[in-house]
């Protein structure tokens, strides 16, 4: 991915990289920040990345996709504005939006919406409404959502997104980091039951969010290492899972990590659920 012209940390352009060369870049990306112009900038380069007409590494920042998005004036990349006085996404402008997001791109391959301030303008409604669009999107449409705290969003819109913490990560509380540790060895450890023990952490309700963010976290921490950069902390967990396994694994990982957090919000039997993780996380272990 070209960074070009873009202040973008290291630790960002290291989850970008990996999630460009695996070919996975997300539907749909929160970006959370107390740093608008930092948000607004990453914004600025997703877009680009979007609608660029370049073959090779993109954005390009020349073609004619480019400059359009650059100046905000590409007929695919839209900022959705609020019409109420409560400066809020009606329910009634999402519907439109929804609507919108099905037809063909004017110009370039894919469209863009993105959305300022949502955490605050995107009603508990609005979000509800646009929920359908999020777990089927049409294809090569994208949605960027800014925010500078994304657990104001439902965390069924959370866990349908890769969430982009720009100026430090937020806190995850200290029972959980220490659960998503255990995981992580466990799922290096020699022992399958080690895994499964450490997994039983899931069974607190009040904390599988927390453990699952966490340990998605690790993972990434994994891939920011294999691309070359550095993170921050105690780095151990991440170095071994790094010389262990390849970015598409660690990828892969990640994204079961963001489908059983869909699962749990969908009441599933947990057991079944720890079971599961369990096997995907061997599988993907051992495979070739």
């Amino acid at each position: 991915m070209n960074f070009d012209g873009f202040d973008i940390d290291r630790k960002t352009r290291g989850i970008l990289d990996s999630l460009d060369s695996g070919g996975r870049m997300p539907h749909a990306v929160i970006i959370e920040s107390r740093d608008s112009e930092a948000a607004q900038s990453l914004a600025l380069l997703l877009t680009m990345y979007a609608v660029c007409e370049s073959g090779g590494n993109r954005p390009c920042g020349a073609c004619p996709g480019c400059v359009r998005a650059k100046n905000r004036a590409h007929a695919d990349i839209f900022y959705p504005e609020t019409k109420n006085k409560s400066k809020t996404y009606d329910a009634e402008s999402m519907r439109n939006l929804i609507k919108d997001a099905y037809i063909k791109p004017n110009e370039a391959a894919a469209k863009v919406y993105v959305f300022d301030k949502a955490d605050t303008r995107l009603s508990t409604i609005s979000q509800n409404t646009f929920l359908k669009l999020f777990e089927e999107p049409p294809q090569n449409v994208y949605f960027i959502l800014l925010c500078e705290n994304a657990q104001r969003l439902l965390v069924t819109i959370r866990s349908r997104c890769t969430v982009i913490k720009l100026g430090g990560e937020a806190s995850v509380d200290e029972k959980a980091a220490a659960a998503a540790a255990k995981i992580a060895e466990g799922i290096t450890a020699a022992r399958e039951y080690e895994l499964l023990l450490a997994l039983r952490a899931l069974e607190d309700k009040q904390l599988r969010d927390d453990i699952l963010t966490a340990l998605k976290q690790i993972f990434r921490d994994a891939l920011v290492l294999l691309s070359g950069g550095q993170v921050r902390g105690d780095s151990g967990l991440a170095k071994n899972l790094a010389a262990r396994f390849t970015k598409f694994k660690l990828i892969e990982m990640i994204e079961l990590c963001d489908s059983s957090a869909l699962q749990i919000k969908q009441n599933v039997n947990i057991n079944l659920l720890t079971t599961r993780l369990c096997g995907e996380f061997r599988r993907i272990s051992w495979q070739r």
